[in-house]
């Protein structure tokens, strides 16, 4: 038997003799995804210090395919004094307890909550992010990323007491720039950071321009900075989130975050129904979803719970916890039959992307081979970059790597790995790409097959 063909009966196309193509049957199962979705947001009660996160809470957020936990640390009891080691040991368990659960953090420092309130100043700020450096590089892994918090009501970049920004037109100040290089500084580069407003990163940057393709995802402080938009759909405005009500200038804010977000995180939450009704109804909630590539929502937020009983009523909310992110599904592959030791193993598949964004974080790509009888495995990591996969899109990869001249003869399967590179996560399958086709993810390995399988053997 040259290949496999699973009971979704991919259909077999006719080519050269030596190779075998499948099509694959898609899925419309929502399902888990890493970095992706909707996340639950862990914020604080009243204005009270925080509780570290509990495994069994978030195995229970994980059990409802969601992989994203949005996690508040108020700062309030810090405005005046350094960190102390237990409030940065907690950040560290914090992040331990999210692995051990699948998921990963969205991580925001605000220094008050209920109610608004004072902020702090420049510089201690700056000594709260020195001492926050190690622990955000030793456990960068578990934060799919970051909102830049700090400054302002709720940390939003808002109604800062201490005048980082200009509280009537939001414009960032010098102390406000250092504060968001300093932020992105300490955070390791593998990693983004939101920013509220997105004329506040033009100001930042001195730079009025959209992230091009040359600039995305080479690890520069421009292109990790993305957006959250903590008003969704309040109104024509987000509730000043695009600086004016006049539709012409709303509209240019739009088709400029619709360019930047392609290639940057886009996340946030509703805010409350909007004013008038049907503005946050789900026809212009699609459009905006899918034109700013959003990659995370919120859906726990209280005073957003009428608009998610709306978006259910209408039939959107299957959709969006569908799409929201990333949705690989793969279309087509083409294998060699026949490999010979020290030959070379030549194959390419397609996949389309049907979310509305590309993922945000590094991710690798390989090709494994795994023996029938043994289960002995080899892998090859594949050049290609998931990141630029862009949503609406098919991409076409071909792959060619020689087979070792010491591989034993038999029938290798031939699956898709596209796991989290960072070692800690590398070999979790919780924390791997799983494809929108119907029987070909692995769950006890994180693989997807390609429903194929070659023979090394002498030709």
């Amino acid at each position: 038997m040259l290949f496999a063909i699973a009971s979704c009966q991919p259909t077999v196309a006719t080519v050269p003799s030596n190779q075998t193509a499948l099509t694959y049957e898609s899925s419309s199962e929502n399902f888990p995804n890493p970095e992706r979705g909707f996340f639950v947001a862990v914020d604080p009660i009243g204005n009270n210090p925080v509780s570290p996160l509990q495994l069994s809470d978030l195995q229970k957020i994980k059990e409802r395919n969601i992989t994203l936990v949005r996690r508040i640390y108020l700062l309030s009891e810090f405005k005046e004094k350094p960190l102390s080691p237990s409030f940065l040991e907690m950040i560290s368990q914090d992040c331990e307890t999210a692995r051990q659960a699948g998921v990963k953090l969205i991580v925001r420092f605000s220094y008050n909550w209920l109610g608004g309130g004072a902020d702090a100043p420049r510089e201690k700020i700056i000594s709260h992010l020195h001492q926050l450096q190690p622990i955000l590089a030793e456990n960068y892994d578990a934060i799919a990323y970051m909102d830049a918090g700090f400054v302002g009501y709720w940390g939003e970049w808002h109604s800062s007491t201490n005048k980082l920004v200009d509280n009537w037109t939001l414009d960032v100040t010098d102390d406000a720039r250092a504060i968001f290089l300093k932020i992105l500084s300490v955070l390791p580069t593998e990693r983004m950071v939101t920013i509220r407003y997105s004329k506040q990163k033009k100001q930042i940057f001195n730079n009025i321009n959209t992230l091009s393709i040359e600039e995305a995802f080479n690890g520069s402080v421009r292109a990790r900075t993305g957006h959250h938009n903590d008003a969704f759909r309040a109104g024509i405005d987000d509730a000043g989130t695009y600086g004016s009500t006049n539709p012409t200038l709303v509209e240019q804010e739009k088709t400029w975050l619709n360019l930047d977000t392609k290639y940057v995180v886009q996340g946030g939450e509703p805010a409350w129904p909007s004013k008038p009704p049907e503005y946050d109804d789900c026809p212009g909630v699609l459009t905006d979803l899918a034109r700013m590539h959003w990659s995370s929502l919120s859906t726990n937020q209280s005073d957003a719970t009428e608009i998610y009983q709306g978006w259910s009523q209408q039939g959107c909310m299957e959709e969006i916890k569908r799409r929201l992110g990333y949705r690989f599904r793969l279309v087509s592959s083409k294998l060699p039959k026949i490999v010979k030791p020290n030959g070379t193993f030549s194959m390419s598949f397609e996949i389309i992307n049907e979310g509305w964004a590309s993922p945000y974080n590094r991710r690798k790509v390989e090709v494994v081979l795994r023996n029938r009888e043994t289960k002995r495995e080899y892998h090859w990591v594949v050049n290609a970059d998931p990141r630029l996969w862009m949503a609406g899109t098919t991409r076409r990869i071909n792959f060619a790597e020689n087979i070792p001249a010491n591989m034993p003869y038999g029938e290798y399967d031939v699956l898709l790995n596209l796991p989290d590179p960072t070692p800690k996560l590398y070999k979790r399958p919780e924390y791997s790409i799983r494809l929108a086709n119907q029987d070909i993810w692995e769950v006890s390995t994180g693989y997807n097959s390609l429903l194929q399988s070659i023979i090394v053997a002498p030709m």
